[in-house]
This record gives structure tokens, sequence and C-alpha cells, in this order.
């Protein structure tokens, strides 16, 4: 059985990669009549008049009810690759579309396109009154789960020219309507007639099983994922993965759901804005023309890098100021030592050494305010202590980044004249980031500040970045009548991006407790949550969930569908995703 999946496997994988090309491919995959799984798929093309298609490329031409084989591109009840027990040799099967050559209206028009047999299909009318229906001819109102032989007009678990090993041949047949007659209300009113209810255990029997992948082809999510978005809560398809080994391969981990107290949340829009505390717009401290540029947009940078250099006649005459008051400072200082030591041996008057002690400290003054003059200009402390030990009065002046971050912006050009008017660089650091949040009128008082977030971009509807709400406007938008609140959020992977639309949960106070997992293992298929349970080391259910509010630290509620057993996939989810949806991966004009 491992040969003849592995086998069904890579047949369906040449398959698909042909579908790639569309109706136009050189070649399509047919299986002839009599192969089995181990044999080889014969590639035969098909082809159209310009602007035409058929069921194989048209997904809206096929039976309504009729299950498709999208790994070899033919019904699911011709396929004698997935299954080759129902196949009639005594019918030659056309090899180009994939139906038997009496029901091919491809190759012959005048059959129609219904798909039925030809020669088996029911030959039996059956009748109603003035409008109306049954089961066969309204879709509506067939049993909901139990599948239909589009091709013969009846269920499939009594369609014996599908399925002739299920036939009870001891039970009266109605050949009219393709049911038992003990259970035919369309005969008799007085049986059950309510076409809407489900077979029971008794009258039903076993549907097509995919032998590719172990389970019963209604329930095989890699053969048939559209059939998720009919799932009811708690009912499950399932995913045979290729071996024992592929889920530790993969790298996936599970968790069994736990408790916890889930808060009540109401969703927001926001829009992504720059941390305006760690936003700076830098200006030369001085004016002068640009020299250096260093840097340039989407640049990292360090605090105290130097971004750009500056040649300003003021930074000169600062420098020069400096070095004067220096030299001026040393001279007041040999002045007073020399009238100290004179009074000391009694040769001068004290009036000389208290009138050079003060113009020592009138110096000392002029030393520091000229020093924090070139503090000012942007110098640290050392580089003014290089221009008094090296002399120099130069006129470059540094503009360098104030803190960690990233250059967004930059409106510096060699050359150019620049002054505190305009801004030569703007840094942003992107580790975190603001969301501008607009809160209707009625739900402002529901949020406060301090609040937990979560957020969600377009681009990775999956990721949810948590954030807190730092900031609550005291008025309302006269124009929008909605109220502008502020969160701050985390932002170290960079996704996030200035001007970026969001969703966002905003979580209000606390509720009870709930069955709780991580955010990452809730998917969305057909517009519904799902997550996967694994059912054996290779057999993972992909279980239709009802969700509530989020809890705190990245978790969600569980309100159904899942039990505090079930091991649910949470590290790698995304692959089980991946492999649930793979049957569509490359189907082109071939799936919806």
């Amino acid at each position: 059985m491992t040969q003849i999946r592995r086998v069904a496997a890579v047949l369906g994988m040449a398959c698909v990669s042909l579908l790639l090309t569309g109706c136009d491919g050189e070649s399509a995959p047919s299986a002839s009549t009599g192969n089995t799984p181990q044999q080889e798929v014969k590639q035969v093309a098909h082809s159209h008049d310009a602007g035409e298609t058929c069921f194989i490329c048209d997904a809206s031409k096929r039976d309504a009810g009729r299950l498709w084989c999208a790994e070899h591109a033919r019904y699911e009840d011709r396929c004698w690759i997935c299954q080759p027990q129902l196949e009639d040799p005594s019918r030659p099967y056309c090899e180009e579309h994939y139906l038997y050559e009496d029901e091919c209206y491809l190759c012959d028009p005048a059959r129609g396109a219904s798909g039925n047999d030809a020669g088996e299909a029911i030959e039996g009318l059956h009748g109603h009154g003035a409008d109306e229906t049954c089961f066969i001819c309204d879709a509506s109102k067939r049993d909901v789960g139990r599948l239909w032989c589009a091709e013969h007009d009846r269920y499939e678990d009594r369609c014996w020219i599908c399925q002739p090993q299920l036939e009870d041949a001891s039970r009266p047949f109605c050949e009219e309507h393709g049911l038992y007659e003990d259970e035919c209300h369309l005969c008799n009113p007085s049986l059950h007639g309510d076409a809407t209810a489900p077979p029971t255990q008794t009258e039903s029997a076993p549907a097509l099983f995919c032998n590719e992948h172990g389970v019963p082809e209604h329930e095989c999510g890699i053969c048939q994922p559209q059939l998720a978005g009919a799932l009811a809560i708690g009912d499950s398809l399932f995913v045979r993965m290729p071996s024992v080994r592929s889920a530790d391969l993969a790298g996936l981990t599970l968790e069994r759901p736990g408790r916890g107290a889930a808060a009540a949340s109401i969703e927001l829009l926001g829009e992504v804005r720059y941390n305006g505390n760690k936003l700076a717009k830098l200006t030369p401290l001085a004016p002068g023309v640009i020299t250096d540029i260093r840097i340039d947009v989407g640049d990292s940078v360090t605090a105290g890098q130097i971004l750009a250099v500056i040649n300003s006649v003021g930074v000169a005459q600062a420098k020069s100021a400096y070095l004067s008051k220096i030299a001026e400072l040393a001279a007041r200082t040999t002045t007073f030592e020399r009238e100290q030591k004179l009074v000391d041996e009694n040769i001068a008057a004290r009036r000389d050494l208290q009138d050079a002690e003060a113009a020592l400290k009138l110096a000392e003054l002029e030393v520091r305010r000229t020093h924090q003059q070139l503090l000012n200009l942007g110098f640290t402390d050392s580089e003014v202590a290089d221009i008094a030990a090296e002399q120099s009065s130069s006129s470059d002046l540094y503009v360098r980044a104030p803190f960690d971050g990233t250059v967004v912006e930059r409106t510096a050009v060699l050359g150019e004249a620049a002054d505190s008017a305009g801004s030569l660089f703007e840094i942003a650091d992107l580790t975190t980031m603001w969301i501008e949040l607009a809160v209707p009128e009625e739900q402002a008082f529901q949020i406060e500040r301090g609040g937990e977030i979560l957020a969600r971009v377009r681009a990775l509807p999956q990721l949810q970045i948590p954030g807190q709400i730092t900031w609550i406007s005291p008025r309302i938008d006269e124009r929008t009548r909605m109220v502008r609140a502020r969160a701050t959020v985390q932002n170290d992977r960079g996704v996030l991006r200035h001007g970026m639309f969001t969703e966002v949960t905003a979580v209000l106070g606390s509720a009870g407790s709930a069955l709780l997992v991580p955010s990452e293992a809730v998917h969305e298929i057909a517009g519904s949550p799902f997550v996967f349970v694994r059912q054996e080391a290779d057999l993972f259910a992909v279980r239709r969930v009802d969700v509530g509010p989020l809890a705190a630290a990245g978790m969600i509620a569980i309100l159904s569908g899942l039990t505090e057993a079930d091991a649910v996939v949470t590290g790698g989810s995304f692959t089980m995703k991946t492999e649930f949806l793979k049957s569509r991966l490359g189907a082109g004009c071939v799936d919806d």
C-alpha cells in the first residue's frame, strides 16, 4: 500500500505541474483503461477553439455535487488512479477527456453535457405536479453531507452502477428514483419524506475511499479541500502526511488547550505612524555649506554617528574664541601665581594680588563660556579637548545622530547652503511604532489608557502584533464623530511601515474562564476559523472551531469544537495549512 501511495503521489505531482500550463499546454494527464496506481499515467493533450473551455479547465462547467480529483484533473468516479475498483473494462475510455467514450460529449456534442452514461443512466421517468420538484431534480432537497452521483442521478451509496459492491440484493430497488423500495418516499409518501435528513447508520453505506491517503473520500482534506467551507463547528477533514516522520521533520509542535481568562474585545481600524518620541528631524546648528554626506536613506545609524559635515564660518569663530580664552587664562594664571609669590615674600601689595585673582576668575569664566559654545554646536568633550590640544580652528561642523535608528528621509545635497530653516535628515527608531486609532463615539468609553491591543496587517493576516494604548483624545472629531487614540506596538520584525493600515482588536477588561490556544494555531480557511488536531502520527484533523474573544499573551478563546484532550498544532501550523491546500497549488484554471 505504501508503494501505491508513493507512485500515486508522483503521478499527482506530474499532473499538477502539467496543469500549470492551462488549457493550451502541450500535454495533460490521462489514464488508459486498466491502469492501476502502480502504472504510469499517459500524458495526452486536449485543445479548444479560441475562447472555448471544458469541464477540465473550467470548474464552473463541472457537474454540481460530483467530486473532482484535482490531483489528476478528472471526476473522482472516473479516476482509475484513485478509484481503480470503479473501472468498467468493458467500456471504451476517452483518454483525452477522462470519460467513457459513450458519455464523452466533448468528442461527440450530440451526447449533451449532462455527464450521464448513455447506456446505464436511469431510464425511468419521474413526474411531478405543477411547480413540484424532488431530490433528483432539485439539489436543495438532497440529504446534507450525502454524496451525489451526478452521472446517474442518484445518491452515491445507492448507485449500483458506480458501487456494485454496496448493493443489498435482498431489498427491492426502485429503478425510477434510485432508492430501495422501503425508503422511496417519492413512491410512498408515508415513508420518511424529510429529504434534508441525513441517512441513518443502517441506511447509509460506505462512501468512496481515498486509497492514496487512507481516509474516506469525502473526508480527505488533500483531495477535497473545497469541502471545508461546508463543515459544521466540530467537524473535520483529514490530512495524511507523507510519512510518520513528516511532522517531526517539519518541526511541528503540539499543545493541549488550557483554560484561562478571556476578555471581551472590539474591532477598530488604525494607521501606522512613526513613534513620535523616537523621531528626529536634524538641522545644522550653525549656517554653512554641506561638504560631506556619509549616510543615505535606509541606513542604520548609532547615537553620535556623524551623518554630514558642514563648512561653517561660525564654527571657526567659536573655535578661535575658545583658543583665545584658553591662552588668556594661561596668562592670567601666570600673573596670579607671580603676585601670590611676591605677597608671600612681602614684596608686593595685597591689592595687586586681589586684582590678579579677579582677572583669573574672569578668564576661567570666558573659557567655560566658549567651551559651552562648542558643545552647543555639537562637539563632544573629547573633541573640544582635541581642539585645544591641536590648536585647531577649522570650520568643520558635524551633524550627528541623536539616537540609534534608521534614516527614513534625506534632503541634504552636497554643496548646498544649509541653515536651521529646514531639516537635512529624518531619523526614526523603528523598533516601536505608533498606531493611530479611530474609535467610534459610542465605543470610546470602552477603551482605556494601558489597555492591550492586537494589530494585524493585510500582508500577514496570521501575524498578531501586541501593543498597549498610550493616549486617548479628550475631544471628538466634529466631522467624523470619532475619538482619536494611540497605541504603541513592538516592531522588532520590521513588518510595520509608516502609513500602513491595520485592523486592531482592542481588549476590554476581563471575562470568565475559557478554553485557550495560541493565536498562531488558528487559521482562516474558506472564511471560517480552523485548527489542526493530531489524530495519528501522520494523520491530522482540520477541525472547524468557533472562536471567541482574544485573551492576553497572544491566546485566543475557543468556544466550541475542541476539548482539553485534543493535541493542537501550534508551532509550524502554517506548514499544515500548506499541506492541506497543496492540491490547489498550481491548479490554475482547473480548480476554483
